[in-house]
């Protein structure tokens, strides 16, 4: 701070101490790979784990065999909400349930 005297007047600044600013450097180009094999994607892996055929398929075949057991756990997933759960607890808690009582 010896650019700046310590009075009030603007008249005072030195700036002979004071240096330019050197022009910017760039970043150095960092070397990109393209992803053309897309089975290798992290996210798309993830999602192809989350929604396999055969689990659609035997949820399907659940609900298609056993109308009445998927209103029962319907309901209950209703309850749960209206007791303060929220959706996704309510889900988990009615698929735990739909495991433990129709082996589903």
């Amino acid at each position: 701070m010896r650019e700046v005297n310590n009075t009030s007047n603007s008249k005072n600044i030195n700036f002979q101490g004071i240096q330019a600013r050197k022009e910017a450097q760039p970043a150095p180009a960092m070397e990109t790979r393209e992803i053309t094999d897309l089975g290798r994607m992290p996210a798309e892996v993830i999602g192809r784990s989350q929604v396999t055929k055969s689990s659609l398929e035997k949820d399907i075949a659940f609900l298609s065999n056993n109308i009445e057991k998927v209103e029962k756990l319907d309901k209950y997933c209703d309850q749960l909400m209206e007791n303060g759960y929220s959706y996704e607890q309510a889900c988990a808690l009615t698929g735990v349930a739909a495991e433990e009582f129709y082996g589903m």
